[in-house]
């Protein structure tokens, strides 16, 4: 299946769990494209059987628990788009110490809703990626797995 994961990071850890998952995906046989959100397109969106996307969540004007500025643009850019039925997942990472842990993910999941797309499996929400990175590799790994089976 050809899937695009769409991401926005920081500190550069949403990409590692992007990759962890692109790994996970393509030994599994399906064709992955890693796109940060920030050069993403509807076309992108079109050309795909099946989207992920993920984001830290942070402060943005503001307000705690909001996607990362590049994701917000991409929701703005999309969302008078369509996509009936097309199979979407989420992640994001985040800091439970924090009044809104992993915020963006409810934004994105909400964006799912608009475009009418189908969120296939529970949302993943990773916790402070840093200081566990092996326990929260497994832990993304398991999702990914998951997710395949959700695509069939």
């Amino acid at each position: 299946m050809n899937i695009l994961l769409v991401y926005a990071t920081n500190s550069g850890t949403t990409m590692m769990a992007a990759q962890t998952m692109s790994d996970v995906l393509t030994k599994k046989g399906h064709l992955i494209t890693m796109k940060e959100a920030r050069v993403t397109s509807v076309e992108d969106f079109n050309a795909s059987q099946a989207i992920i996307l993920g984001s830290p969540s942070w402060e943005f004007e503001g307000r705690d628990g909001m996607p990362h500025e590049d994701i917000m643009s991409l929701i703005e850019k999309l969302k008078t788009s369509t996509f009936d039925g097309k199979p979407f997942a989420v992640f994001g990472l985040g800091d439970s110490t924090f009044p809104h842990f992993c915020g963006a993910v409810t934004h994105l999941e909400e964006f799912i809703t608009t475009v009418k797309g189908k969120l296939v499996v529970p949302s993943l929400k990773i916790d402070k990626f840093f200081n566990d990175q092996t326990g929260n590799t497994e832990k993304i790994t398991k999702w990914a797995e998951s997710l395949i089976v959700a695509l069939g």
